[in-house]
């Protein structure tokens, strides 16, 4: 995927907010946190990277479902990324706290977990698309 200068340096500050969204979610499951809170982060950990495809493809944000939708046409269902990832970012979006929502979406601890072993990976792959590797 061809990036210009500026696309990129957007997408790494996108990828570094990403990681660290990711650090916060693996630093509040170790210390035992409400879920909802880890999920919250973990989130922005696979949120952001799909900004920054989107971006360094000349797509404006929109609202979140939006931007997902986007994402999901332009990057998973050519191939670009692998639906594995895609369907993360929709489960943490279904799972994320929500201001209007006065219900909590259950998750176990054990999906948390398996959804933050990937996050890294994601991370990682947009990376190497847009050049950062």
């Amino acid at each position: 995927m061809e990036v210009n200068k500026a696309d990129r340096e957007y997408a790494r500050f996108k990828l570094a907010q990403a990681r660290e969204a990711l650090e916060d979610a693996q630093g509040l499951l170790a210390d035992n946190a409400e879920l909802n809170f880890v999920v919250n982060s973990l989130y922005y950990a696979y949120y952001y990277p799909a900004l920054a495809l989107l971006h360094a493809k000349g797509m404006p944000a929109a609202m979140q479902s939006v931007s997902i939708a986007l994402f999901e046409g332009e990057f998973v269902k050519t191939g670009m990324i692998d639906q594995r990832f895609f369907q993360a970012l929709l489960r943490l979006f279904e799972l994320k706290p929500k201001c209007s929502t006065p219900q909590l979406n259950r998750i176990s601890r054990f999906e948390v977990e398996t959804l933050l072993a990937d996050a890294s990976g994601f991370i990682d792959a947009v990376g190497r698309l847009i050049g950062d590797r």
